[in-house]
């Protein structure tokens, strides 16, 4: 049984909520950690060095220190390169090995291909499932698709410098992206959320990608079988169709 809320090791860390940049040394104290060793590897990692910065930190004497500081939202990502055995204190080490089960899990349920399982060391198996769990599957899975959604439209707004006078900006990009069956879907749902929020003058996008999720038990856009992308394409545009079919509602008064 995984205890996640009694050994939470971000909490434990006693982060101060004001700060954007938190000291590397004042990490490795809590959890037992070299300092030297992971200023080292910090500075050593591209991603964790971009967002590390040497900094004037005030101690609780009164003094003023320059330490290396890491920007608070990576602290995630650094706390999973740490090899747990190198964690000196028991209790840290404990509550670390937990945090990276748990990070291995969300990341799953954002990144997992579709027709990949949803079940991971968090979760019994599908049939097994509660309500809070099947709640929590399916709002990562509506979150991955909305992430998902959202960079593909960036892509696809970004003008091309080889682009044809006249012709559909979308069409051109989407066959540029390296799932082009994942950009019609980003297309599509676009089209139905917009034309319906302009009715109902309301944000559809939630509307749209929980459909997609209940009716066809899509949670991602990668690699979308084309039995189940054809599915959701029709039922998408079936949608658009009855919408442009209507008359416009009356105005909000």
């Amino acid at each position: 049984m995984i205890w996640f809320y009694a050994d939470d090791v971000i909490a434990w860390l006693q982060l101060d909520p004001n700060r954007t940049y938190v000291p590397v040394a004042d990490l490795c104290a809590r959890l037992g950690l070299m300092v030297q060793r992971e200023e080292r590897r910090v500075r050593s990692h591209a991603l964790l060095a971009s967002g590390a910065r040497r900094l004037e930190i005030e101690t609780d004497e009164g003094d003023t220190l320059v330490q290396l500081c890491l920007r608070v939202e990576l602290l995630p990502l650094w706390l999973t390169t740490i090899d747990p055995g190198e964690v000196g204190d028991p209790e840290a080490r404990a509550r670390l090995e937990l945090f990276q089960r748990e990070a291995a899990s969300v990341l799953w349920q954002a990144f997992r291909p579709q027709g990949f399982d949803s079940g991971d060391l968090l979760l019994p198996p599908r049939a097994q499932q509660g309500h809070a769990e099947q709640a929590y599957v399916g709002s990562m899975a509506i979150a991955a698709m909305a992430r998902q959604q959202l960079l593909l439209e960036r892509q696809l707004d970004e003008p091309g410098s080889d682009e044809e006078p006249g012709a559909d900006p979308w069409a051109a990009r989407a066959a540029a992206v390296d799932d082009p069956a994942a950009a019609r879907v980003a297309q599509t749902v676009r089209k139905v959320a917009r034309t319906l929020g302009e009715r109902t003058r309301r944000n559809e996008y939630w509307g749209a990608l929980s459909g997609l999720y209940r009716n066809f038990g899509i949670a991602s856009y990668r690699r979308m079988p084309s039995g189940r992308l054809y599915e959701a394409m029709e039922w998408l545009e079936r949608w658009y169709g009855d919408m442009m079919g209507e008359p416009e509602p009356p105005p909000d008064i």
